[in-house]
């Protein structure tokens, strides 16, 4: 008997070891890979670690883009160096917050919300809002905070436009065009560090469809009368009729 209990502890030891490696792998598999810009995301997360998977990306052609250039602090400096480890990449980048000049980084982000969410309300993305009214975890990716050699910067703070646009193959790039001139990146080639999404916030349009009544940053509140579960747009009609 005593031999049995110490077989079941071993293979529970095991099969728990086992579990720690795989959640490890998938957790640093996260950590190193960021969503795209203009993309579907689905949330996930616990007590260690959140992260996020494309799920798809919606039928547009053309996104306008904008592009700031902001100073590294603490906050977002450990979180490229974080990543730079993690990626086994050179940080080429120093930081000391005591001294005065800071490095910079680029943060891109999408513009014309309410152009986006008119496309996402077209027919085109019925099936895509019937499958994401599901769960209140699918998100837009909004921003993208990212690294790029000294000497390109410039390029994009210049830039007449930036666009996001997709290729044969439906692959995504970030073109940064100045005149005639025009540059292409694919988000691979960049040190992509951190993102912002936006949350979608649900109602009904005359005809009690569903639909995106707006598209809001983390940490904000639908507008009243939207919410951010789509199931409460049903909710609420019930109450009404009751």
């Amino acid at each position: 008997m005593r031999y049995f209990s110490t077989w079941v502890l071993t293979t529970y030891g095991v099969l728990f070891l086992l579990g720690c490696g795989a959640y490890k792998a998938e957790k640093q598999e996260s950590l190193l890979s960021f969503p795209e810009l203009g993309t579907l995301v689905k949330t996930k997360g616990d007590i260690w670690y959140t992260a996020a998977e494309q799920i798809g990306i919606p039928k547009w052609s053309v996104l306008k883009v904008d592009v700031k250039q902001l100073p590294f602090n603490k906050t977002s400096y450990y979180s490229y160096a974080k990543y730079m480890e993690q990626a086994g990449k050179i940080n080429s980048i120093s930081y000391n917050d005591s001294l005065p000049y800071k490095p910079k980084y680029l943060r891109l982000q999408l513009l014309d919300m309410l152009g986006l969410t008119q496309l996402l309300n077209n027919e085109q993305h019925d099936d895509l809002r019937s499958y994401i009214s599901n769960d209140d975890g699918y998100k837009m990716v909004t921003g993208l905070n990212i690294t790029v050699p000294e000497v390109e910067m410039p390029g994009f703070l210049q830039a007449e436009a930036i666009q996001l646009q997709k290729d044969a193959y439906d692959n995504i790039i970030l073109v940064v065009i100045n005149g005639e001139f025009e540059k292409h990146y694919f988000f691979s080639e960049l040190h992509v560090f951190d993102y912002q999404y936006a949350n979608f916030c649900w109602g009904e349009d005359q005809y009690h469809n569903m639909i995106i009544e707006n598209l809001i940053s983390e940490g904000q509140k639908c507008p009243k009368g939207t919410y951010l579960k789509a199931s409460k747009v049903n909710d609420n009609r019930s109450y009404l009729k009751f």
